[in-house]
């Protein structure tokens, strides 16, 4: 199965067969090569890299590159106009890492909802185009920006402007993730009391400063799992969890998946 759904923008591809391009360039396209389950040969820079599930590589415009997708393997590309890739950089431009981790099941989802829309739906209908666009390029700087310290200069700059002090706890809680943190702690540093501090919290970030403390906790994990040099259990304990079963259901409710799983690129 190949497929392939083009826009004004970008060029969305799933394969899961086998597959080989030659080497040739994009003139102005940023291309994101993810296998979703399996592997895949992707050779670029004058160097080939074994791509294994959850392994993204950013191709620049330009720069020869080439890939081979085996039919035990199955493969998202996503090919975007160098002129998006300006639209989600133009707060805060960054020079992408070619080497990414992105969430094979999170990204085969996301695939599933923009093909639902763009062949399933009325694919004529500009706004349809327009939005399905949006959504992937939000999901890009989203991922692609997903280390931590990136998510937490995004963060901040989102609430600095505004409040110079909850953007000290909100930098406190990046450096201080890991480790047992209390509300009383962070509304100190933001000079609120803990009910201000967690309503002006979720206010700005839409999350209660408990759910953010998860959601670094669990993209550290996914971090640390994709390493494959430490046990589940050392993870979690590594990250703060009171125990293996809660960063268990923690990480399930999160990402879908169990952390071994995920580890493997398996699909509950």
């Amino acid at each position: 199965m190949k497929i392939r759904i083009d826009t004004p923008r970008m060029s969305l591809w799933r394969i899961e067969e086998e597959h080989d391009t030659p080497p040739h360039i994009h003139e102005r396209e940023f291309q994101i090569t993810v296998p979703v389950h399996g592997s895949c040969l992707f050779v670029g820079k004058h160097r080939s890299y074994e791509l294994e599930c959850g392994e993204g590589y950013v191709q620049y415009p330009e720069e020869p590159h080439e890939l081979h997708v085996s039919d035990r393997a199955g493969v998202i590309v996503l090919q975007v106009d160098r002129g998006g890739f300006d639209e989600f950089n133009r707060q805060q431009p960054l020079e992408l890492d070619i080497r990414q981790r992105i969430d094979p099941v999170e990204l085969s989802s996301r695939f599933r909802q923009w093909a639902s829309t763009l062949l399933l739906q009325d694919s004529a209908d500009p706004m349809a185009v327009q939005e399905t666009e949006t959504q992937v390029l939000h999901f890009l700087s989203r991922v692609l920006r997903g280390n931590q310290t990136n998510k937490r200069d995004a963060a901040v700059a989102s609430v600095s402007t505004s409040d110079r002090h909850m953007a000290l706890a909100l930098d406190y809680m990046h450096e201080h993730f890991t480790e047992k943190l209390g509300i009383d702690t962070l509304a100190a540093i933001a000079l609120q009391s803990r009910f201000h501090f967690i309503r002006s919290f979720k206010a700005i970030l839409g999350m209660t400063p408990y759910q953010y403390l998860l959601s670094l906790r669990i993209e550290e994990a996914k971090a640390r799992l994709s390493r494959r040099d430490a046990t589940v259990t050392e993870i979690s304990h590594s990250l703060g969890f009171g125990s293996a079963s809660q960063f268990y259901r923690v990480f399930v409710k999160s990402v879908g998946t169990t952390p071994e799983q995920y580890r493997s690129g398996l699909r509950i």
